[in-house]
């Protein structure tokens, strides 16, 4: 009956990950970032691929391996939206299982189920494995990395060179997979130093990562981004450090989905907007204080009987260590830090959890052992972070407002509704999913393009472009980006005269009509 029970608990888990990160993955539209993520897989052979992608002087460059993984499976499964998502809902299943096994192994089958279950039905994790970008892939490649790390725990020497090895393995695919690893990597060998301060067990562990790894350091170490970190073609911004740090906290925690949505934050009235969802926060600020603060106190108890306590010390460290290097790297790079630079930190966090209550113990006066009043409260608000990832998921799933860049949408409207003698200029998104979606009429002008077109304002440049159009749909998604966005629609009213306005999910067609 107990290992009808083991086996029960860890299958529901699995369905659980599967059903979140399969549901509904067709549903939304492609958008503006897996637009590159088709662009950049679109080739005719895996080493036109890889050229492709090395000769593109922006971020994805240093994050080749996904790229690659997804014109192969193109290739094999197709090209609908469903099939092009399936290939990170894959990785977001594996990793659950991942993790549920090296709980096992370090703290048995309660803590697996409780770890495993958080992620399962992590917000953060499900958006990123029903998305065609690189996270959900390195999410599974991280968990690897711990899983065969987490063997530096086990006292025995029998074997542990076959983890050390494939240790090294895997950090040199992490390292093919995103430079953002590197910071991963060298978080979990500071936190061995830490914990074991032992240099001879911790070479053993380097050296076969150091080895695997070398043509991707000497890669990065000679790369433009090397010398000139800001020079890369990244989002940034002028956001104080701090509020990215609170949106990465929030954002790994219960997901984008769970209070205000994030379009609705790019005014000057986002502090009005969040006010109008305190009780989402109230709740999230209680729940996460209370299993921090236990898992504060539950590190802190230096006791001989707490059996786990190695364990939490190093994921522990490997969760600190790797926020602090991602903060670093985030202030030297001025990226727009994102909960998705930082994808390796729902690992440790979410091993570490379930140790707020399942670990700290204390005795009662007959010798027995039972939970402490704030591990009781510790595993409620478990509970409660659970839940509220679920409605998170529910938001995203149901609610249009918490949607991705409706693209799918956009191109009906002008396949409807252009006729022969109307032109549409897509000024500022991704020409490559107006393909994907049917319409290969759009013209692409972005500002660089549009810089060289005759004319001397917006007006006069679209007038040239579309050869004197009557008709003229201009298309922006992600307005809030856009230099032309307070003065457009003035430079264009010498010319033509606005009919009509149109909006999606992050995209918007305006329709001009000629005044000649």
């Amino acid at each position: 009956m107990k290992q009808y029970k083991y086996y029960l608990i860890f299958f529901t888990v699995i369905t659980i990950s599967i059903f979140s990160r399969f549901f509904l993955l067709q549903n939304q539209s492609l958008w503006f970032d897996e637009g590159w993520s088709l662009a950049l897989s679109d080739a005719t052979s895996l080493q036109e691929n890889f050229y492709k992608i090395q000769n593109r002087e922006a971020g994805d460059k240093y994050q080749t391996l996904y790229y690659l993984l997804l014109f192969l499976w193109r290739s094999l499964f197709g090209e609908s939206e469903f099939a092009i998502r399936s290939l990170s809902a894959l990785f977001g299943v594996g990793s659950v299982i991942i993790v549920y096994f090296t709980c096992l192994n370090i703290y048995g089958k309660k803590h697996a189920f409780w770890s495993s279950l958080i992620l399962a039905v992590s917000s953060f994790s499900v958006f990123y494995s029903q998305d065609a970008r690189p996270y959900s892939l390195l999410i599974f490649i991280a968990a690897f990395q711990i899983y065969f790390f987490s063997k530096s725990l086990n006292t025995e020497t029998n074997n542990k060179i076959i983890f050390q090895v494939l240790f090294g393995i895997f950090s040199a695919i992490a390292t093919f997979g995103s430079v953002l690893t590197l910071m991963f990597t060298s978080a979990l060998y500071i936190a061995h130093a830490i914990v074991y301060r032992n240099f001879k067990e911790w070479l053993r562990w380097l050296i076969p990562s150091v080895i695997f790894s070398s043509p991707m350091l000497w890669f990065y170490l000679f790369s433009p981004a090397a010398s000139d970190p800001t020079a890369t073609a990244v989002t940034r911004t002028g956001l104080p450090i701090i509020q990215n740090i609170m949106f990465v906290i929030y954002g790994t925690l219960v997901g984008t989905s769970y209070a205000a949505p994030l379009e609705e934050l790019r005014g000057d009235n986002k502090i009005e907007i969040l006010l109008g969802y305190w009780p989402h926060l109230l709740i999230f600020f209680i729940v996460i204080t209370v299993i921090f603060t236990a898992l504060v106190k539950s590190l802190l108890s230096q006791l001989k009987t707490r059996k786990h306590q190695r364990a939490d010390y190093l994921f522990a460290w490997i969760l600190v260590i790797s926020f602090l290097l991602n903060l670093v790297f985030a202030l030297v790079t001025k990226i727009n830090w994102l909960p998705r630079h930082s994808f390796y930190l729902c690992l440790p966090l979410f091993i570490l959890i379930p140790s707020a209550f399942l670990h700290n113990y204390q005795a009662d006066t007959q010798g027995q052992s039972q939970l402490d009043v704030l591990s009781k409260f510790a595993k409620i608000a478990t509970v409660f972070l659970v839940v509220m990832n679920i409605y998170s998921n529910f938001n995203y799933y149901f609610n249009p407002i918490y949607g991705k860049d409706d693209y799918r949408g956009a191109v009906e409207y002008l396949v409807k509704n252009r006729d022969a003698s109307a032109k549409s200029v897509l000024l500022l998104g991704q020409i490559r999913l107006f393909k994907y979606y049917g319409d290969s009429s759009t013209l692409y002008i972005p500002q660089y393009i549009l810089e060289t077109v005759k004319g001397k304002n917006l007006g006069e440049k679209i007038q040239t472009a579309t050869n004197n159009a009557k008709t003229v749909f201009l298309i922006v998604n992600r307005e809030f980006y856009w230099k032309l966005k307070d003065e457009f629609k003035k430079e264009m009213s010498e010319l033509y005269t606005l009919e009509d306005e149109k909006n999606w999910r992050y995209v918007k067609i305006y329709r001009f009509v000629s005044k000649k």
